[in-house]
């Protein structure tokens, strides 16, 4: 065996679960893609210790502090072709190992509409409880054109009284669905969004088909999630109806023997601290599994 462990993804869960094997003196490879959900965060929010720091400056102390225990890390995307599993460990990207963590976590669907790019993760955010509280007082819009948007829209109004849904032609908001946002004031608005306005990236206004533009400060969205869940489903790991890895609450283990999967990959409800817990869950298990089997330190 040339590694431990391999973990696929260096987001939050990733990086957790290579330091807790690190600091358990286990050989670790780290494959980074490069590709982060939150790319076009600014900020993080809600993760005690670091309220505000930029994502890309808590990947970089993670990188730095995995690299004290000898973690390699290379940059790598993972072909899932590439992999097998077999009762002794893992093959995957021309290395083995005794066992894999998947922490390649998921992909937000966004709006294809003139302006979106210039407001993403400045006023356009999908997660109340990140961005919520920076926008708070102000006029919000929530955009969804399934089902979410009841939910968002309930969910929004604790940050702001003037919160209105768009749909953007879609039919996920039904009449009762509808009475319901109304009792809190929030009103739907079932036109095609066809530009956001914006000033620098503050979102002035959602221009719509056929009527005068919704004037709002901020957009909370949600299209579809999809979990990054290839190379899961390439070793034989179970998948649940949206596509997401089960995995064992605890232990993070999978229905594959030596295959964990943590963060937004199995859970796509998982914030930043989280993941994090998420990884060390996955990282602690496989070393007292390691250790079980007598793969112990001296070697």
């Amino acid at each position: 065996m040339t590694f431990d462990s391999i973990v696929v993804g260096a987001g939050p869960a990733g990086l957790s679960a290579a330091l807790m094997l690190g600091r358990a003196r286990r050989r670790v490879l780290v494959l980074d893609s490069g590709e982060y959900r939150n790319h076009a965060a600014r900020h993080m929010h809600g993760v005690l210790g670091h309220d505000g720091l930029d994502p890309a400056d808590l990947r970089a102390k993670g990188l730095e502090e995995i690299a004290r225990y000898g973690v390699e890390v290379r940059r790598a995307a993972v072909d899932p072709a590439t992999a097998a599993v077999d009762a002794d460990g893992v093959d995957i990207a021309g290395e083995r190992a005794r066992s894999l963590v998947i922490a390649t976590g998921l992909v937000d669907d966004t709006p294809r509409v003139d302006g979106f790019d210039a407001i993403y993760g400045v006023s356009a955010h999908t997660c109340p409880y990140c961005d919520g509280w920076e926008h708070r007082d102000r006029r919000i819009a929530v955009l969804a054109p399934v089902e979410r948007g009841d939910h968002l829209g309930h969910l929004l109004r604790q940050w702001s009284s003037d919160v209105a849904v768009v749909t953007d032609g879609g039919e996920g908001i039904g009449p009762d669905e509808e009475a319901r946002l109304a009792d809190v004031g929030v009103p739907v608005l079932r036109e095609r969004v066809t530009r956001f306005a914006h000033d620098d990236g503050r979102l002035t206004a959602i221009e719509l088909e056929g009527r005068e533009p919704l004037e709002r400060d901020a957009l909370f969205f949600f299209l579809a999630m999809r979990p990054r869940a290839e190379l899961a489903a390439a070793l034989g790991c179970e998948l649940n109806e949206a596509g997401y890895v089960v995995a064992q609450p605890m232990t993070r283990a999978t229905s594959v023997d030596r295959v964990f999967a943590a963060g937004n990959v199995a859970d796509p409800s998982q914030n930043v601290p989280m993941a994090i817990a998420d990884g060390a869950r996955a990282g602690a298990y496989i070393n007292f599994q390691l250790v079980e089997e007598g793969v112990i330190q001296p070697r």
